[in-house]
């Protein structure tokens, strides 16, 4: 390989590290927000359940005030019933009595199920904060982690960077406008190497005498953009 070839592949090479490493830089906040989204769907589902817990609370609540109204009223007509001033309505009084005291024997148990479906649901709660509070503890860990390694990633890539404009000094002037907008277009894959007699990113065949020019160190583009060079096995 010629000079000019080795030049570009570890131009190529530094390219891509700087790459690997400002994607990592990039993905650390992107990675972080994604999980304190789903931590915020978490919280807001536990706002939910609080919310149909009280829910739950009043119905029994109201429920536990009509059968106290029920019971109030059973007394009531049995107080009538002693006082009742004929066999017919002593005999009614006693019906609406035996009806209500059923209607109220299924309240109980409707209460019973509602203080059940409280219990159910408050524990239901607790277990989902916990289920919370652990994912809080993970998230902060995580973020405290990228914060961590935030440093010494940009300082990894300030020194790639540098090493990049040191070795690109090597590129003719002529080719540096074009190469820069292949840059701010295609990052690392600005450049391609050409495998065999074709191009690494659009695997388009090249001519023989194009590998033969990129062999003597010639700059050449390929006819989708990239700056080609022969890979190293070439």
């Amino acid at each position: 390989m010629s000079p000019q070839g080795t030049g570009l592949q570890e131009i190529h090479d530094l390219r891509l590290k700087l790459q690997e490493v400002s994607d990592e830089i990039e993905r650390g906040p992107r990675q972080i927000a994604a999980r304190q989204k789903l931590l915020e769907k978490k919280k807001a589902e536990l706002e939910a359940r609080r919310t149909n817990l009280k829910q739950l609370k009043v119905a029994a609540d109201q429920k536990n005030l009509q059968l106290k109204t029920n019971e109030a009223k059973i007394r009531d007509l049995q107080g009538k019933l002693n006082a009742a001033a004929s066999n017919r309505e002593f005999d009614a009084l006693r019906s609406q009595i035996a009806a209500d005291t059923m209607a109220n024997s299924v309240l109980e148990d409707e209460i019973l199920e509602a203080l059940e479906g409280c219990d159910s649901a408050q524990n239901d709660i607790k277990d989902y904060e916990q289920e919370i509070a652990t994912a809080e503890a993970e998230v902060a860990k995580f973020a405290a982690g990228v914060k961590e390694r935030e440093p010494g990633l940009k300082t990894q890539a300030a020194e790639l960077q540098a090493k990049v404009a040191d070795i690109e000094k090597m590129l003719p002037a002529d080719i540096v406008p074009q190469y820069r907008r292949l840059v701010q277009s295609y990052g690392a894959r600005a450049l391609a190497p050409v495998h065999g007699t074709a191009c690494g990113e659009c695997y388009v065949g090249q001519r023989q005498q194009t590998i033969v020019e990129l062999r003597a160190g010639k700059f050449i583009f390929c006819t989708c953009g990239r700056l080609m060079y022969l890979a190293q096995s070439e």
